[in-house]
């Protein structure tokens, strides 16, 4: 392993002798950091490019600048360097660690960031003796779910917390476009400019270096196949790298819609076996989620058909494949995404009886709210499934339209989306 490349590498992501990129705050940085102080492990896990390295830098300028703490009590180490590329391996990471410390002098309990960890092999063996003997504060990150399977998971049991990073909710987006909507004054001064960076919010989504750019479907098309061919193709040692790309496409293409592995595997063609592993495998790169049926069997709840959403409504519409633009799908997606920062991918699902809602709230055992997603209210359907689910158990059920007016009908409350999102009609 070259030394002097470590050292460059170590010396250009930190904070040692100059300023990092921070962006713009977001709420993600005490959360991780209450969890390293608790001297748990904070895995913070998010698809690619959601901004979990600012999210890193965040909080080291906030222990600097706010806590006191010496800069060089902070080690960030990006495994996306090519500099780095030699330390793949726990036994590396300890000589990485015995550099910092030899050539920083930091005397103390540093705080110790490890950004894209999932590169190195038997990382958590690192991580774990680390947290075992209390040497350090320690946060990861990684761009696939694998981090919180199998080994990982059995090594790091019991002392890691995770957090998952989504791209930008509609309230940080409008941050980063420079608008502070914080009182009702505000929301109402500023209501038509909302709702027309409401309507990009859902054709471009929320990736940070979407926001602010003129090349938006350029970005989204490269980062999409940067997920692709890096997260899952070459993560899950595809071999047939033009299937699991039909597969992928169609799953960005039909977000909202109801899918069934056994006619995908019709329709495409493709072995039933190999679509349930290539969709595990796109999972894992968190470029798409399932949401399952509401199930009094959990057995049947995983055998039945489920309804896939992407990670960000943006990388759909401009990757996806569709005749017309869907600003209705788009906006459910949005509204899946923001109910998952809300309660958590757990807690989400979906409703199918004689009717259909797009999503149900449970958390432990018991149902708590019902939402369907529509970008205006013209078909009795939007509000039939909402009545049948309210006929078996009274709960608060709402209809998210884009700007329909707001009212309450048959015990079914109708808002507007960009006022939701923002907070101001909470449930």
């Amino acid at each position: 392993m070259n030394r002097e490349n470590v050292i460059r590498a170590l010396i250009d992501w930190n904070f040692w002798y100059r300023e990092q990129f921070i962006g713009h705050p977001r709420h993600y940085t005490r959360k991780v950091l209450e969890i390293m102080e608790a001297d748990f492990v904070a895995d913070v896990v998010g698809v690619k490019r959601s901004g979990k390295s600012t999210i890193f830098n965040q909080i080291v300028n906030y222990l600097i600048k706010e806590k006191g703490v010496s800069p060089f009590l902070s080690l960030i180490i990006n495994f996306e360097d090519a500099r780095l590329s030699e330390v793949d391996s726990a036994e590396k990471l300890f000589e990485v660690l015995n550099i910092y410390t030899e050539e920083t002098g930091a005397k103390g309990k540093p705080y110790i960031f490890l950004d894209e960890i999932h590169k190195v092999r038997n990382w958590e063996g690192f991580v774990r003796s680390l947290v075992d003997r209390k040497g350090a504060y320690v946060a990861v990150s990684g761009s696939t779910s694998i981090m919180n399977k199998g080994k990982v998971r059995e090594v790091l049991s019991g002392r890691h917390i995770s957090t998952e990073v989504l791209p930008l909710s509609f309230k940080e987006f409008l941050s980063f476009k420079g608008m502070k909507v914080s009182t009702t004054l505000e929301l109402l001064a500023n209501e038509s400019e909302i709702k027309k960076l409401f309507l990009d919010f859902l054709r471009f989504g929320g990736f940070p270096s979407v926001v602010n750019s003129n090349l938006k479907d350029k970005i989204l098309l490269e980062l999409y196949n940067d997920i692709l061919t890096r997260d899952v193709i070459e993560n899950c040692k595809v071999r047939n790298s033009e299937k699991m790309k039909i597969l992928t496409l169609f799953y960005i293409s039909n977000i909202g819609n109801r899918i069934s592995f056994r006619r995908l595997s019709r329709s495409l063609r493709i072995p039933l076996r190999t679509i349930e592993r290539f969709t595990s495998c796109i999972q894992d790169s968190i470029l798409i989620y399932l949401v399952p049926a509401l199930s009094p069997s959990f057995s049947e709840m995983m055998r039945g058909e489920k309804k896939v959403y992407s990670v960000d409504q943006g990388l759909s519409n401009v990757v996806g494949y569709r005749l017309n633009e869907s600003l209705g799908s788009l906006l459910e997606n949005a509204v899946y995404l923001e109910l998952r920062r809300r309660y958590g991918g757990d807690s989400i699902f979906y409703y199918r009886g004689k009717n259909e809602v797009d999503f149900i709230i449970r958390q432990g055992n018991e149902i708590k709210e019902a939402y369907q997603a529509t970008f205006t209210l013209n078909d009795e359907r939007e509000i039939k499934g909402l009545k049948e689910v309210l006929r078996r158990k009274r709960i608060p059920a709402y209809i998210i339209t884009f700007d329909d007016e707001e009212k309450e009908a048959y015990g079914i409350k109708i808002l507007k989306g960009w006022k939701w999102m923002l907070g101001f009609q909470n449930p």
